[in-house]
């Protein structure tokens, strides 16, 4: 039998210069499901681009992809208003 950790983990190294910093949308999954329509509907080339780097990536999409995955956070942010 295993027994599995439920501590949440944070990678505190630096991410490289070339992905660009942006700030977490801030939003617990209520707000964010209410404003999933209008997000999808203004991030989608975003997310579009994020979806495909993470296809060709076989597999490491979640290193290869990190400039895409902020330019969706950032566009989230522009259509949730704090």
């Amino acid at each position: 039998m295993h027994w599995f950790n439920e501590q949440v983990h944070y990678d505190t190294t630096p991410l490289p210069a070339s992905i660009p910093k942006v700030q977490e949308v801030g939003a617990s999954s209520a707000p964010l499901l209410s404003a999933s329509f209008f997000i999808g509907a203004r991030c989608r080339d975003y997310n579009d681009d994020y979806m495909q780097c993470k296809t060709d990536s076989a597999g490491r999409g979640e290193f290869d992809c990190m400039k895409e995955g902020r330019r969706v956070t950032r566009c989230a942010q522009s259509v949730y208003v704090y």
